[in-house]
């Protein structure tokens, strides 16, 4: 490592992994958009471990090669995430920086015209050698107007960071807006901090686009006014392509923004890795998402073709109606539900249904036989969701 030994922990890993508080809130936003329009009717457990290369060059020092690995563990619920990660880094100068990062966001139940608060907390620390140690803890609060494809947010965040002095408050507001369309999402937000007598305002934007096994992120920042924090435009990116359901190629680089929640300093990077799924998701669906497989009364197996039919009233109210032979349960999971299971009524052997209000919009769901596995129904558009299945979309005038 060449340069001051306070801005070792801060290199970035092969991953880019969260160290800073700022970096975890926008992760927090992105699980509260996923919590809201991706199937979660189930906890699910994923982990991660990436191993690789990088190269960094902080502002004013000669560049920097490392190795690193960074494991990342995640478990969702249908209304909170819960993320903790780690990066071991090797420099070639033969010194070592440990990285933690622990995450979590819950979301209360919906309420009147869309409205959501989300709550969040977020402590992290990292270690360079024997003698530089630094750790935030840091909470949130935000209110999110969420809407199919588009909402906004409005937080504020306290807490205390230390870089092996005494410690310092923390207090960030933050505004932003996020529109989907598509498998592309975009965001745009206003970060204003005041880290103990330091003062910064970011302008950012991000976009995130997935399509089958390829995911694109890009970000685009500036910081427009500073007391002590530096000034300047940043910007980054990442292409992250699955091979097979448990191994991933990720090339990530660009420039960020100094950050002094978590002691990072400007730098650039490039990094490459191979990410390695440990703790795969609960894969729900059969091959045909419009198919069950089960035995009939000989023991024979038989195909049971489960089909979506949506009637709306101009009450609001939507019924559902959902045809499958020979069921003797029927639930449905969406995003209008919270994501929780819906039990349907039999109105003959073969059809069930249930009347929602479901607002007008787009929306997602999935379907499930008999207590089995969740499905897409047939008669919705089929599209990925970020568990490694699917989701059925459908529309209500």
């Amino acid at each position: 490592m060449r340069g001051p030994a306070r801005i070792a922990p801060a290199a970035p890993s092969t991953a880019r992994p969260a160290t800073s508080t700022r970096r975890a809130w926008a992760a927090s936003v992105t699980a509260a958009w996923s919590l809201l329009s991706v199937r979660t009717a189930v906890a699910q457990m994923t982990g991660t471990v990436d191993l690789g290369v990088s190269t960094v060059h902080y502002d004013g020092f000669l560049p920097s090669g490392a190795a690193a690995v960074t494991p990342v563990l995640r478990w969702d619920r249908p209304a909170g995430m819960l993320t903790a990660s780690g990066t071991y880094l090797r420099f070639e100068s033969g010194h070592r920086s440990l990285q933690g990062l622990l995450a979590g966001s819950f979301l209360t139940p919906p309420a009147a015209h869309a409205w959501r608060g989300e709550f969040a907390a977020s402590a992290g620390a990292s270690r360079y050698l024997d003698f530089a140690s630094f750790w935030h803890v840091v909470a949130e609060a935000r209110l999110h107007r969420l809407g199919a494809e588009r909402g906004l947010w409005v937080g504020g965040t306290a807490g205390t960071t230390s870089y092996g002095t005494a410690p310092r408050p923390v207090i960030a507001a933050d505004v932003g807006v996020w529109a989907r369309r598509s498998e592309v999402t975009l965001r745009l937000a206003v970060n204003h901090a005041q880290v103990g007598d330091t003062t910064y305002t970011d302008l950012e934007s991000s976009a995130h686009a997935g399509r089958g096994p390829v995911a694109l992120e890009a970000k685009l920042g500036a910081r427009v006014w500073s007391r002590g924090g530096g000034r300047g435009v940043y910007g980054e990116g990442s292409a992250t392509i699955w091979v097979g359901g448990r191994t991933a190629f990720v090339i990530s680089g660009g420039r960020y923004a100094t950050d002094p929640i978590s002691g990072s300093i400007t730098g650039r990077y490039l990094s490459a890795a191979l990410r390695v799924r440990t703790a795969a998701p609960r894969r729900a669906f059969p091959r045909d998402p419009a198919v069950l497989h089960a035995r009939g009364a000989d023991g024979a197996t038989v195909l049971r073709a489960a089909r979506l039919e949506v009637h709306a009233d101009r009450n609001r109210a939507v019924r559902l109606v959902v045809r499958v032979a020979s069921a003797a349960l029927v639930e449905i999971a969406g995003d209008f539900t919270d994501w929780q299971p819906v039990a349907l009524g039999s109105a003959s052997p073969d059809t069930w249904e249930v009347t929602l209000p479901v607002p007008s919009g787009v929306h997602r769901l999935d379907v499930r036989i008999d207590g089995g596995a969740w499905i897409v129904p047939a008669g919705t558009t089929r599209a990925p969701d970020d568990y490694g299945g699917d989701v059925g979309i459908f529309v209500v005038p």
